[in-house]
């Protein structure tokens, strides 16, 4: 009888199976072992938007402050008593914004690594600069509209969302957009 389960095709497909499925489940053992290993031991430790030189992020976070300052003075989208009128205080704080992102622009220190990211953050208020000239053209046209802003290439959220990250990384929340659209 031995014999005839050796000759039954279907007996070898199981062996060939449960052999095929133990090394599949074998090279996933291992393969989460050397993951978490890289993890733990190997990969670079902190998170890749952060800052080396911290005097950067200081000297930002001042400059955002007197900028939120100056936005304060003005009134609020509540305040404002058309779209118009909405229009014309979002115009005066775009000139604030536009302001401040010259003066980050010429910001000195950072390393160059740093004067990289700082490049990717700018080129974001540079967008979000343009979202805000086109919602007050839009208040203007449209009148009472909820303010579009650009989204990222990959869908996932909008510049707004990533512009922020990086000042929260870096520990700038001045820097955070001023929240007045």
């Amino acid at each position: 009888m031995t014999d005839l389960m050796k000759s039954d095709p279907a007996s070898n497909n199981l062996n060939y199976g449960t052999i095929g499925l133990r090394v599949f489940l074998t090279l996933l053992v291992v393969a989460m072992g050397v993951l978490w290993v890289y993890a733990f031991f190997l990969a670079p430790a902190g998170n890749p938007d952060r800052m080396e030189d911290r005097s950067w992020p200081e000297a930002a976070q001042v400059r955002c402050l007197a900028a939120r300052a100056e936005i304060a003075l003005l009134p609020t989208a509540r305040q404002a008593g058309s779209p118009d009128e909405r229009a014309k205080d979002l115009d005066e704080a775009t000139v604030i914004i536009r302001n401040l992102v010259n003066d980050l622009v010429v910001l000195p220190g950072g390393t160059d690594h740093d004067r990289s990211l700082v490049a990717l953050w700018i080129a974001d208020w540079e967008i979000y600069l343009a979202d805000r000239l086109a919602h007050a053209e839009r208040l203007r046209s449209d009148g009472d509209v909820k303010p579009l802003l650009t989204a990222l290439p990959s869908g996932s959220g909008s510049v707004l969302e990533r512009m922020n990250g990086f000042a929260r990384v870096n520990d700038f929340e001045a820097c955070l957009d001023p929240g007045d659209m």
